[in-house]
Parts: C-alpha cells; structure tokens; sequence
C-alpha cells in the first residue's frame, strides 16, 4: 500500500471511531475489505468494458451524496454535510465491503428532471463505468413530478447506461416523515415504478425503502435523521449500503435467512447486518 492509500485509509479509521462513538459500530467503515476475493468475484463487481479496471458509479442526489450521515440516531442537530472531498453515504461502505472505489456522483439539491437526467447522460457515456448505481427523485418529489414522468426518467437513465456497457442497478428511496410527511406519498409511487422498471429490465433493485420499513417504525423511524425526516443517519446509511451489497451479491436480502447470508458473504459477524428480513407470517 502506497503512503497516499495509507493517509486515506488511516483517515477512514479515525473518522468512523470519532463520529460513531454513541452509535453502533459500522462495520464498513474502518477502511478494511471485509468481502473475500471469492465473494467478489461471484459479484457484479467485474470488469465488464475489458479495460483492466473496476468502475463503479453511485449516481444520485444528497441521500446518495451522504447528506447526514457521521449522526447517531436520535440526534436532531442540523445535517451534517460532507466537506468537498469527503467520503461519505452507502458509497463509503461498500468501499469498506468489497475494497474497490465507488465513485460518489451525487449532487445534493438535483432533480433527475431538470439536472439530473442531462448530467447523466453526458458523463456516463463518457466515463463507461463497469457498475452504475442510480437512486434519485427526492427532489423531484418535493416539486410535485408525476409518477408517470419520472417513470421516463429512471427508464432513461437505465437505457443511457446499458448502451454505455455498464451495469445498471436501480435504488428506491427511503420512506419519509415528520418534516417531510407530505411527499411520502409520492415518493411511495416512486419507489413502485423502480422496482417495476427493475423487474422489466431484469436489472436488480437495492430496495431502501422495503428495509427501512422492516427495521424501523415509519412514521419516527431511527434510522432517519428528525425532525428532517428524509436524510438517514449513520444507521439509516447502514442499511443503504446492506441493500446495495445484497444487490451487487444477488442475495434476497428480504428472505428469512437473508441478513445471515449478507453477513457471511462480507465477513460480518452475527448480527452485524442491521436490516430486518420480511415477517414470515405464522403457520396455521
């Protein structure tokens, strides 16, 4: 390891231990490849443009930038913003998982129909990453865009890639509450047209907002930084970053053996993985 990947990584180090203090410990983000070199093989971690190299984008707004993250849950201080630079969000652990760069391109504030769409189409093309993660909407949410329309969109996005070579993989948004309660519901028909454009394409879908609800109580969800009630905390980018790794490993993150299969595959130990798996309704 060369002395500018030492800086970074011991930087790594000493941010996760000083800002995690209260919280429980993310395992991802001590600066160590948790995943062995046969679990990322077996991944969509691969070097699909033959060009020696494993690119992987996170394309998105603030929640993909990290926007709150470093907060413990039950804090309700102002969010944290990530210095120019600094890692942060799901992209920061699945560095730690799997030990490859996962280029943070979100833009806090974006919307995929004004900015977002136009930035993606340009730069993606031009860069033919191996892996594109794409969760975006939020903001559009906020200005009231029909489901409909950010259907076109997200399906855009997933058609500029695939011409591109890269994989995509697409992200559904967090549930929402308390000072962002009016868009829930939109943002609810958001997330049934990702995972619809998922399952058209036969691409896989990282379903944040299926395992917030497994694991917190929405409305007040701990995961979430309040009285926002949009951006997560610490826990909250946890759980982002457990769905996009059972995502990028092909685990049903959801069944009931899903959390102990994740653990496994990326060298966690028992309950290292903070994502509830579907109820299994009781046998009669």
């Amino acid at each position: 390891m060369g002395r500018v990947e030492s800086v970074r990584t011991f930087a790594k180090v000493f941010l996760a231990f000083l800002v995690l203090g209260s919280a429980q410990k993310s395992f991802a983000q001590v600066g160590e490849k948790l995943a062995s070199a046969e679990t990322i093989s077996n991944s969509l971690l691969q070097d699909l443009n033959g060009d020696g190299i494993v690119r992987t984008i996170a394309f998105g707004d603030s929640i993909t930038r990290g926007i709150g993250d470093f907060t413990a849950p039950g804090q309700s201080d102002e969010l944290t913003q990530p210095r120019d630079g600094q890692e942060a969000g799901y992209p920061l652990r699945l560095e730690g998982f799997f030990g490859v760069s996962v280029e943070n391109f979100g833009i806090p504030g974006e919307q995929i129909a004004v900015e977002g769409l136009d930035r993606f189409a340009h730069e993606i093309p031009a860069i033919r990453p191996d892996v594109v993660m794409i969760s975006e909407g939020a903001n559009d949410a906020l200005r009231s865009l029909p489901a409909g329309a950010y259907f076109h969109y997200i399906q855009a996005m997933v058609n500029i890639a695939r011409v591109s070579g890269s994989q995509p993989i697409v992200g559904t948004i967090n549930p929402t509450c308390c000072n962002h309660v009016p868009v829930e519901g939109l943002i609810r028909a958001y997330n049934a047209v990702v995972r619809r454009v998922g399952l058209f394409n036969s691409i896989p879908v990282f379903d944040t907002d299926r395992a917030f609800r497994n694991t917190c109580e929405v409305p007040t969800c701990f995961l979430l930084n309040l009285p926002d009630g949009l951006h997560p905390n610490t826990a909250g980018y946890d759980v982002i970053s457990e769905c996009a790794s059972a995502a990028l490993l092909d685990i049903d993150l959801f069944a009931p053996e899903g959390p102990a299969e994740l653990e496994t595959a990326l060298g966690l130990p028992v309950g290292g993985v903070r994502t509830k798996p579907d109820v299994v309704p009781p046998a009669e």
